[in-house]
């Protein structure tokens, strides 16, 4: 009876020392039930009632339980460790059944660390819209959980690769697009661009985004540069958008990586009138933040990788946006100019060109709200003609514009010195007109008329003696007056008429019908007397070219002799002679 005693002790000692376990560092501790009676409610492969099988309740690492070792049996397998900088995504193995839908619903079970609370909360099987975040470790049931990390997604595994698995970082200068793949179809008003939604935290909670409406495709809200986001690659993907100045070069294409932004762009070549023209063209442009989604939107997607993966640094949309936008308007600006111009015009006028290019390309893009900085266009170079020859033309023609504009300009001063020349013409005339009627006001009309008629009248080069037939005698004085009267009666009097300005041959001076009525002062008189005195000693009397003798004997009018040339003394000729 004691020996019995002490075999069933010793076995009940071993049963517990076999029943009795730790969990490993490092690891969890995954139960397995033998037998027992199933539960109605146990419909998965792994249980969480009880029945007989998996279990989806897991022993902690360093963890020491008590399990019946007949009943239960413990396996070990490591913890999930997801590296730092990476992210773990994970695809659920047992569940309800998934929508059709990219991702399942979202269960909180403590980070897929609580299986029993992903099982019975109706967890669903397939891809988890949550991540595991790097730098942890995490104690999952494998049974359940498929945790993809990138130590063990090795070439590729649910389309992601390891390059998916990496938190994302925007550096400076740009900015991060996302595109959801999982969300309500874009509404109409929208666009291609989903309109924003609150409480996502930067797309990290896609559960969040899908229950407050979210959208597919490109989103309006983007990731700022010098942030670090854990994003779930099922659930949308991040494409970098540079927002920093672009210089884009049309060169040749053969020379240029196929990763560039410019790499469909070639060397500009066009005919005008004939003749091929190439250049090289450079066009500096910024993407700002918030053209950058629609950008995107556009021309990031097709419809056989609408719900791809793609890497953050990904150029196909700036690439498709620079061939399709900036390159087909410079390319049709060139076809429709090349109509308007001659080879040589077209040449010579350059910077003509170019401005008219640079405010073609700047309005283009600003339908994008994409900025246009700086264009810089080459000179453009025949292909097979006499560079030489054309290079002369046109600065012939620059030459020629440089005299025409010089020339213009003395054209315009000499106008102008003109212009000074005849206002200081009309000052003196001002002055002289002042002056002469302060003499009229003072000295009357007719009086300053008779004075400054003598003046001419003394200036004249007339013949110092007028001949008669006999002989030479000078003019007397009734003669001279009456050639006088005659000059001041005008052509439309007669030679009979009496006129206001008629002189007095018996007095020497004005008769008493003058034009003014306020007689002249003696002062006045003297000197019209001095001057009849100088006319009578060089009277030449001239009217329209005649000169006349006069009768000394009888005063009567002499007859009219044609006088050639001055100073001198002329006899008419005598038909007996």
């Amino acid at each position: 009876m004691v020996v019995l005693s002490v075999f069933l002790l010793i076995g009940l000692l071993a049963f517990v020392v076999k029943s009795i376990g730790r969990v490993p560092t490092g690891h969890v501790g995954l139960v397995y039930r033998t037998f027992g009676r199933r539960h109605p409610d146990d419909r998965f492969r792994v249980r969480v009632h009880g029945s007989p099988g998996p279990q989806a309740t897991i022993l902690e690492a360093d963890h020491i339980y008590f399990l019946p070792f007949l009943i239960y049996k413990v396996t070990y397998a490591p913890q999930t460790y997801v590296p730092p900088g990476t992210i773990g995504v994970v695809r659920a193995k047992e569940g309800a059944t998934p929508q059709d839908r990219p991702l399942c619903r979202h269960v909180e079970c403590d980070q897929f660390q609580d299986g029993h609370k992903f099982l019975t909360n109706g967890g669903q099987a397939g891809k988890q819209p949550a991540i595991l975040r790097g730098g942890a470790s995490y104690d999952i049931n494998p049974w359940i959980f498929d945790v993809i990390t990138v130590d063990n997604i090795g070439e590729g595994r649910y389309g992601l690769t390891a390059e998916d698995l990496r938190e994302i970082t925007v550096p400076e200068g740009e900015t991060g697009v996302v595109i959801a793949l999982d969300g309500n179809p874009p509404g109409e008003e929208g666009g291609v661009v989903g309109r924003r939604v609150p409480g996502h935290q930067s797309f990290e909670h896609p559960w969040k985004f899908l229950a407050n409406g979210g959208q597919r495709g490109a989103q309006a809200e983007t990731l700022s540069h010098g942030g670090l986001y854990a994003i779930n690659p099922w659930f949308a993907r991040i494409v970098l958008i540079p927002t920093r100045n672009l210089t884009l070069e049309w060169a040749r294409k053969e020379d240029k990586p196929r990763s560039n932004f410019d790499a469909a762009l070639d060397k500009i070549v066009i005919n005008v009138e004939g003749h091929r023209l190439s250049s090289r063209m450079s066009q500096i442009i910024r993407i700002p933040a918030k053209a950058a989604p629609q950008l995107v939107g556009l021309f990031g997607e097709h419809e056989s990788d609408a719900f791809g993966v793609s890497g953050a640094s990904d150029p196909t949309p700036v690439q498709r946006f620079v061939e399709g936008v900036l390159g087909r308007t410079v390319e049709g600006y060139f076809h429709s100019t090349a109509a308007d111009y001659r080879v040589l015009d077209f040449l010579g006028n350059h910077n003509e060109v170019r401005l008219e290019l640079e405010g073609r390309v700047r309005d283009d893009l600003a339908e994008w709200d994409v900025e246009a900085v700086r264009t810089t266009l080459g000179e453009f170079e025949p292909e097979g003609t006499d560079i030489d020859r054309f290079r002369q033309k046109i600065q012939q023609e620059r030459d020629r514009q440089h005299y025409l504009e010089h020339r213009e300009k003395n054209v315009q001063m000499e106008a102008k010195i003109e212009e000074v020349l005849i206002a200081i013409e009309r000052n003196r005339g001002k002055v002289a007109t002042a002056e002469l009627e302060d003499e009229i006001r003072l000295l009357g009309v007719d009086h300053v008329a008779f004075a400054r008629f003598l003046d001419r009248l003394a200036e004249m080069d007339v013949p110092e003696f007028v001949g008669s037939d006999s002989s030479a005698q000078n003019m007397p004085l009734p003669a001279a007056l009456n050639l006088i009267n005659k000059y001041l009666a005008g052509p439309g009097r007669e030679p009979g008429a009496t006129s206001p300005r008629e002189l007095d041959p018996a007095r020497g001076s004005r008769s008493d019908h003058q034009l003014s009525p306020q007689p002249a002062d003696d002062d006045s008189v003297t000197a019209t007397t001095e001057r009849v005195s100088r006319v009578r000693g060089t009277m030449r009397s001239t009217v329209d070219g005649e000169a006349y003798s006069a009768d000394p004997e009888n005063g009567q009018t002499p007859k009219i002799n044609r006088v050639r040339g001055t100073g001198k003394s002329h006899q008419p000729e005598n038909d007996d002679a």
